[in-house]
């Protein structure tokens, strides 16, 4: 989980890093395109708010520039909302993400033989920072209720097609069932452009998508910790039977958990990225063709 966290920020900072290079090759104005996105932030009734951020910037010049664009943008993302739906889908994710960590620290204390030194620990400070990235990247996204209760309902629906489709390829494990695999991408896409649609703009889209990323995430998650708690990982399978000689773990259960826990951390992280980045482009598909 480490390695693919380290992986995602290493291609977070380069596509930043080209992006900034793009603006300063184009002569663009930095600051100015940071208090244009905090202004976006903003909701309907506060875009006075957004026009006089805008104006005031023409003022400053140099450092007073940039620090004046940064604090737009942490006073839009601590802006409180007014909206019920932007405040009810940062509280769903805010006690998700919280019961997710509760359930992980029952685990540990549950089954102390989880923790095998200090890669243990990094997992976990790696799970703690995608939770927290969670709440952080809902708080930046749900400033208008429209779109942060679109993205909160097909967060869960994705969450039931994924756990339906999942649980049906694996169980059969036929050819047929297989291709059941193509409705995840397919309906991750499809959010994507019902938020474009409903918002009229490719930026709605993908504030959708990545809500809706994020509640689907933590709702597979919840579901497959707690069936790894409850049933103490059975049944085992035979690959788990085979690795478990040669773990170290003092018995079979505690083996089991900890290697299903750490699946479902490593897909909390690639499920959300993956349906992240197919609703932003059916975000930008649908703009394009609207």
């Amino acid at each position: 989980m480490g390695l693919i966290i380290l992986a995602l920020i290493v291609l977070a900072v380069a596509a930043g890093a080209y992006r900034a290079r793009r603006l300063r090759s184009a002569n663009a104005d930095i600051p100015g395109a940071i208090v244009g996105w905090a202004a976006g932030l903003l909701s309907v009734d506060r875009a006075e708010w957004g026009q006089a951020m805008l104006g005031e910037l023409g003022q400053y010049t140099g450092g007073a520039r940039w620090r004046y664009a940064l604090g737009c943008a942490v006073a839009a993302i601590g802006l409180p909302r007014r909206s019920r739906g932007g405040r009810l889908v940062l509280a769903s994710v805010l006690v998700a993400s919280i019961a997710s960590a509760g359930l992980v620290g029952y685990g540990f204390a549950r089954y102390p033989g989880i923790v095998t030194g200090a890669s243990t620990w990094l997992a976990l400070a790696a799970f703690a920072a995608v939770l927290a990235g969670f709440v952080v990247i809902t708080g930046v996204t749900t400033r208008q209720s429209p779109i942060a209760v679109i993205g909160l309902v097909s967060g869960c629906a994705l969450a039931g097609v994924w756990l339906v489709v999942g649980v049906v390829a694996l169980s059969t494990r036929s050819t047929a069932s297989m291709f059941l695999l193509l409705i995840l991408p397919l309906a991750s896409t499809a959010v994507g452009v019902i938020g474009a649609r409903r918002g009229h703009t490719r930026t709605a889209g993908r504030r959708a998508a990545l809500v809706s990323a994020v509640v689907a995430a933590l709702a597979v998650f919840l579901v497959l910790a707690a069936d790894t708690l409850i049933t103490g990982g059975r049944p085992y399978d035979a690959g788990q039977l085979q690795d478990f000689a040669t773990s170290g773990y003092p018995d079979l259960a505690t083996y089991a958990v900890s290697d299903n826990l750490g699946t479902a951390m490593v897909l909390l992280l690639l499920m959300s990225a993956a349906t992240a980045l197919l609703g932003s482009t059916g975000a930008s598909l649908a703009s394009r063709h609207s």
